[in-house]
């Protein structure tokens, strides 16, 4: 289920318009395609731009560490004997 929240980090982030042209999320490809006129609403795409890119790289990072914590301790084995 991780997996699929990183998956859909990187989606939001990048936005791409498939579904909802001219509704989609706050994302890169957004932030272009809004008018120069509006640069306060460019300004909050970016924003929004950098916390997805933000949410992604700490959450890639957090499935690193769980990866390389929990085979290499232990822990999996002693979290089976104590389920059993």
């Amino acid at each position: 289920m991780f997996l699929i929240h990183i998956g859909f980090c990187i989606f939001a982030a990048v936005a791409p318009p498939i579904m909802f042209k001219g509704k989609s999320f706050i994302g890169i490809l957004a932030a272009i395609d809004v008018r120069s006129d509006h640069a306060l609403v460019r300004l909050f795409y970016c924003i929004g731009f950098g916390m997805f890119c933000l949410e992604s790289v700490l959450s890639i990072w957090i499935i690193q560490q769980v990866y390389m914590y929990v085979p290499g301790s232990g822990k999996a084995a002693k979290m089976k004997r104590k389920g059993a």
